[in-house]
């Protein structure tokens, strides 16, 4: 199991491994308690990717930040928290328009909660209130004058300095706590009696370092158990309580978009 969030606990609610289904339940929340939660917490965050004319060398937001500047943080806005250009990241392509500047911005988690809508399918009244939103705190983030990335009049595609958009809520986003046993292996779950693993940000770390050595090291282990089989009949779990506890990810929760180490 590599999803967390409603896919994993659907796909394991009917199964036997019910001490290890318990663990895939979650709630959905910007915040997590200082004690850590009872429960795997996710917040979620909206990501909007825009296009922007240029006025010469570069659009009127590219003109406010520095050139070397690809992405950064956002600490003195509350609705927004990541800030990164995409025509700057890949400056070397080919198929970049001269005239063209794209960029995405990543919610806060509350800001996310608080606008929160059926990820699969967004009310168009939503994804237009929401992206206004965002760009008209972006404006007061970097100083623009109010209206130089939205305002009523160009709020539709190809009207004034923005000429395209994409909306997506990342509904499941970043782990706020992740799950931690006395295990000396930890950064995965295996129950051995049912022959289901998991792996995730979760049981480590929140980020893609973190993911990615969770199912590095639950690779590892089904190895192992697989040869342990062979020679004893019978294989180990690993991580599944009551062994175990949730513990709030200070880092995930201060930066809101992952752990950063």
């Amino acid at each position: 199991i590599a999803h967390n969030g409603k896919c994993a606990d659907r796909i394991m609610s009917r199964t036997p491994a019910k001490s290890f289904h318990s663990l895939l339940r979650t709630n959905f929340a910007p915040y997590v308690p200082e004690h850590g939660g009872n429960r795997m917490i996710l917040n979620s965050i909206y990501s909007l990717t825009f296009a922007l004319r240029k006025n010469g060398k570069e659009s009127v937001l590219g003109g406010k930040i520095p050139g070397n500047m690809y992405s950064c943080f956002i600490k003195n806005e509350p609705n927004l928290r990541f800030l990164s250009c995409n025509t700057r990241k890949y400056s070397s392509s080919s198929s970049n328009d001269d005239n063209v500047e794209v960029w995405t911005v990543l919610s806060s988690a509350k800001f996310g909660k608080k606008y929160k809508g059926p990820q699969e399918n967004l009310p168009n009244e939503l994804v237009k209130d929401v992206t206004g939103q965002m760009l008209q705190s972006l404006e007061r983030s970097i100083g623009l004058e109010a209206g130089s990335l939205w305002n009523v009049k160009d709020a539709h595609v190809g009207g004034g300095i923005v000429l395209d958009y994409k909306l997506q809520l990342w509904g499941a986003a970043v782990p706020l706590n992740t799950w931690s046993s006395s295990s000396t292996e930890g950064g995965f779950l295996y129950d051995a009696e049912n022959g289901v693993g998991a792996c995730g940000d979760w049981l480590l770390h929140p980020s893609i370092g973190g993911a990615w050595e969770s199912g590095r090291r639950l690779a590892n282990w089904i190895v192992e158990d697989l040869e342990d089989r062979k020679k004893k009949g019978e294989g180990s779990s690993v991580g599944l309580p009551p062994d175990g506890k949730f513990v709030r990810s200070v880092a995930a929760s201060q930066a809101g978009i992952a752990s950063f180490k």
